[in-house]
C-alpha cells in the first residue's frame, strides 16, 4: 500500500504533467535529449503511484522533470526519499565508528514523538563543526542547520545517541545556541540510549525556512571518538562537516565516507594545515556521509606492552 507521501508525489507529478500539455512520450524524449533517459512506462508508473524514483540516477531525472515541467526546484524531489528505516535520525556523531542498535534507536525516536516521515523537518543546509581535544575529556560538536517545514506548526528534529558497551555511558549534554529550544528527552542508561527533541523557535507554515544552531558535548576522551556521521532522508542543498583536532594527539588513516542507494564510496583524506578534516557535498541525499579516522597507540603503551591494541590508547 502506498504511503501518503508516495501518493502526494504521484498526484503532484500527474498534475504537473497535465498542466504542461505534453504527452509521456514527449517528456521521455526531451529528458533523453537532456541526458536523463527514462522510459514512458517508468513515467506512467511514477504518476500512477505504482512505483517511486529511487537511486541517484532517478533523482537526477526528477530534478530534470522539475525544470521541464516548470516546477520549483526540489518541489517533487522533496516528496521522494522519506526515511524507510526507523533507525534514521539526526545522528550528530558516533563513538568508535560502530553502528547503533536499530531497535533501540527506533524506540528512542518513538519516545520523542517521531513516528512518521512528515514529522521530520527537511534539512536543506547542514553544517557540523566538531572539536576533538586530546587535552580534554569533553568533546564538542556544534550544529547549524537551515530547515524547511513540511507541515504547518512546530518544526522539529531529533538527536539520538545509542552507545556501545565499550563507550562511556554518559548522557550527552545538549545546548540550544540559537533559534531553537530543547523539548522531550530520552534517558535510558540501561539501554545506553539518550536523545532530545530539537524545537525550532516559533510556528512555521508548511514551506517556510528557518535557521537554528545547537551544541552537543560528550564526556569522553579524544581517543574514544573515531568518527562523525550524519544521515539525511531527503536531498539537502549543501552539507559541510568539519572535524578540528586539538592537543598533542593526531589521527591517522583518515577517510571520507559516503553512502547512497547507489552504494558506498570511501576516499582517503589528510589533515589540512589547520589540523582539520572536511567533507562538503552539494545536493546530497538521501544517504549517509561522514568522516572517520583511527588513533595511534601511545608510545608508553607500545613500549610497556607489545601486544597493546593500537586503536584504544590512553588519553
Amino acid at each position: 500500500m502506498a504511503s501518503d507521501e508516495d501518493e502526494r508525489f504521484a498526484s503532484e507529478l500527474r498534475r504537473a504533467i497535465e498542466g504542461s500539455g505534453l504527452s509521456l512520450t514527449a517528456i521521455s524524449q526531451r529528458l533523453r535529449a537532456r541526458h536523463r533517459p527514462v522510459s514512458v512506462a517508468t513515467l506512467s508508473n511514477w504518476q500512477s503511484g505504482r512505483s517511486l524514483p529511487g537511486g541517484d540516477q532517478s533523482l537526477g531525472v526528477v530534478a530534470a522533470l522539475e525544470e521541464l515541467l516548470g516546477k520549483p526546484p526540489d518541489s517533487l524531489a522533496d516528496l521522494v526519499g522519506a526515511p524507510r528505516l526507523r533507525g534514521r535520525a539526526s545522528r550528530p556523531t558516533r563513538f568508535l565508528g560502530r553502528r547503533s542498535s536499530k531497535e533501540v534507536f527506533g524506540q528512542a525516536l518513538e519516545e520523542l514523538g517521531f513516528e512518521s516521515a512528515r514529522q521530520y523537518a527537511h534539512e536543506r543546509v547542514f553544517h557540523q563543526h566538531a572539536v576533538i581535544d586530546g587535552s580534554q575529556e569533553l568533546q564538542r560538536f556544534d550544529y547549524r542547520l537551515t530547515v524547511r517545514a513540511l507541515e504547518s506548526g512546530t518544526c522539529r528534529l531529533p538527536a539520538v545517541y545509542v552507545l556501545e558497551p565499550t563507550e562511556p555511558n554518559v548522557e550527552p549534554h545538549y545546548v540550544a545556541l540559537e533559534g531553537c529550544t530543547l523539548g522531550r528527552r530520552v534517558r535510558w542508561p540501561e539501554r545506553r540510549a539518550y536523545g532530545v527533541e530539537i524545537l525550532v523557535d516559533g510556528t512555521l507554515d508548511a514551506g517556510q525556512v528557518a535557521t537554528f544552531a545547537y551544541r552537543v558535548e560528550m564526556r569522553a576522551r579524544a581517543t574514544d571518538v573515531t568518527g562523525a556521521m550524519y544521515s539525511l532522508p531527503r536531498r539537502a542543498n549543501d552539507v559541510l562537516l568539519e572535524v578540528e583536532f586539538r592537543g598533542d594527539r593526531r589521527p591517522m588513516d583518515c577517510e571520507r565516507y559516503r553512502r547512497t542507494q547507489s552504494g558506498e564510496v570511501i576516499t582517503p583524506v589528510r589533515l589540512d594545515h589547520r589540523n582539520r578534516l572536511q567533507l562538503s557535498e552539494a545536493r546530497f541525499g538521501p544517504g549517509t556521509f561522514g568522516l572517520r579516522w583511527a588513533w595511534e597507540a601511545d608510545e608508553e603503551d607500545g613500549e610497556d606492552d607489545g601486544d597493546e591494541d593500537c586503536g584504544v590508547g590512553a588519553g
